[in-house]
């Protein structure tokens, strides 16, 4: 069963210039690009095949996962 995940800067916009960001890299060392991944000003969204566990990078970028339909 696939895991999404959503990704939210609780201060400030996301950089949404490039698809996927940077910071995908960072949070998830298992992301590769072929990931499923939806981008806005506001939050991120990536889908993996298996659960992951998402790099803590402290109280301003929040993580949590997206329950499945």
């Amino acid at each position: 069963m696939n895991t999404t995940y959503r990704i939210t800067y609780l201060l400030g916009k996301l950089d949404n210039s490039t698809c996927p960001p940077a910071v995908l890299y960072t949070l998830f060392p298992a992301f590769d690009g072929s990931q499923a991944v939806t981008l806005s000003e506001s939050e991120i969204t990536v889908t993996f095949a298996t659960p992951q566990t998402p790099v803590d990078l402290g109280p301003l970028v929040k993580v949590e996962v997206v329950p499945s339909p």
